[in-house]
């Protein structure tokens, strides 16, 4: 495994030169800089910033890149999925990006759509890689976008503009999914099969999932039990709301990863399977904001949870994470028909574009196969997983930085350990478990728990 010291050594002897490539000829490189990132940057990586000295003719400039590594030793990297994660992050970058901007272009639109989603990749790949320890690593080189004007929103709460470019980067996101598969088979099979599958569970039982969502549901049920009749009181609930959790416990609170399974694995053939980001929500946007204030452009980073499954993983994790808990009701609602409608305005222009391929009637059938009413039916089913998400990650996010940064030292050192565990149990306080018996009291009102 590639030491910190390796990996300096390797930016600095080959990877500097490698990025130099991307911008051509007609430049050349008068100096460059490398420095670490520290601070909460970088859970599951190791974060390197980079600084090429560029002259092109008279005019010289600063390009700010961000380079992103493997951490850790190898047993660090096989409980915590690095060699899946890190694969398919590198995958969408160099496979599954091009190939919606391949698809844009043959359907004689600007492909220029995808590149403002994402930061410009300058080196991506997965493997053995020369000069670079001996084993599997990782190296993923792309611009530094605060220099542009791009930052993180608010820690936890997001505002409506910053909501809505949300669903209008990952609608149309999974719209170029849906008609690769309808209008380039191949290509999508190809995809498909060359995404390495991120089960949720473990065959030892004690991979990073189970430890994570083993301590999130003894969290909320120790929570749930101590403060069972004001809970119930105070949110006024019926009867079925206290049977939907006593379900829940019953049978999935010895092996809750089994739920996320089995809403990951059991959506793949639907309509509203394709390609997610995985991992959609404030820590992983970064928003550019106009002279009034408001958001005029979003990137999305790390690609690290990328699955084929159902489009509620990403959604749904966003929505419950990101939305406060007063005014959701309303919000989910019209977050839900805005992202609809940026999803079916892509499909629906994409598929138009192709009419040499596809009958009118043809069209019509697709756009109606992936109407509102069948895909709020399809989120319905599997919206629990955003829930699930929130019981591990929510108190992470609303507890203290110092907290949080324990959290994340104990993760790399000692996950397993009793420290870990209860820190987790401890973070936040009743203060996030709150919040987390809200999200679970919204998705029973919404028939997100009908299907446990």
């Amino acid at each position: 495994m590639s030491t910190q010291q390796e990996q300096l050594d390797y930016i600095e002897r080959h990877l500097v030169y490698e990025i130099f490539k991307y911008f051509g000829s007609g430049v050349s490189l008068a100096g460059h800089r490398v420095e670490c990132s520290t601070g909460l940057d970088g859970f599951m990586s190791a974060l390197y910033t980079v600084q090429l000295d560029l002259v092109a003719g008279e005019r010289s400039r600063t390009e700010v890149v961000l380079v992103k590594l493997m951490k850790g030793e190898k047993e660090f990297r096989e409980q915590s999925n690095s060699y899946i994660q890190f694969a398919n992050e590198v995958f969408a970058y160099a496979e599954i990006l091009p190939a919606y901007e391949h698809l844009l272009r043959t359907s004689h639109l600007s492909s220029e759509l995808v590149a403002n989603w994402v930061p410009s990749c300058y080196f991506a790949r997965f493997g053995l890689v020369r000069g670079l320890g001996s084993g599997r690593e990782s190296v993923l080189a792309l611009k530094h976008l605060k220099g542009d004007g791009y930052q993180l929103g608010p820690r936890l709460i997001l505002r409506r503009d910053q909501l809505e470019a949300m669903v209008a980067l990952i609608g149309p996101f999974h719209a170029l999914g849906y008609a690769t598969r309808i209008l380039q088979p191949q290509v999508h099979a190809r995809l498909r099969s060359g995404l390495l599958d991120m089960s949720f569970v473990s065959t030892s039982g004690k991979a990073g999932f189970d430890v994570l969502y083993r301590v999130a549901f003894d969290r909320f049920y120790e929570f749930y039990d101590r403060r069972r009749e004001q809970l119930l009181r105070d949110s006024q609930a019926d009867e079925g709301f206290s049977l939907a959790i006593e379900r829940l416990r019953e049978k999935y609170f010895d092996r809750p990863t089994h739920l996320l399974e089995r809403i990951r694995t059991t959506s793949c053939e639907s309509y509203f399977a394709t390609f997610q980001h995985g991992d959609f929500n404030r820590n992983n946007v970064l928003f550019h904001y106009g002279d009034d204030g408001q958001v005029d452009g979003i990137k999305t980073i790390d690609f690290q949870e990328l699955r084929f499954s159902s489009t509620a993983i990403d959604l749904s994790f966003f929505m419950y994470m990101n939305t406060p808990s007063s005014g959701r009701e309303e919000i989910f609602a019209d977050l839900l028909r805005k992202y609809h409608k940026r999803m079916i305005e892509m499909l629906e222009l994409v598929l138009h574009r192709n009419r040499d391929e596809l009958s009118d009637e043809r069209v019509e059938q697709l756009l109606k196969d992936y109407s509102f009413e069948r895909f709020e039916e399809h989120f319905k089913r599997y919206a629990f997983y955003g829930v699930m998400v929130c019981m591990h990650f929510m108190p992470w996010m609303l507890g203290s930085e110092p907290d949080c940064a324990e959290l994340s030292r104990l993760c790399d050192t000692d996950m397993h350990g009793q420290a870990f565990y209860q820190l987790s149990l401890d973070i936040g306080g009743d203060a996030a478990n709150e919040e987390i018996f809200k999200t679970v009291r919204h998705a029973y009102e919404h028939g997100y728990m009908d299907e446990i």
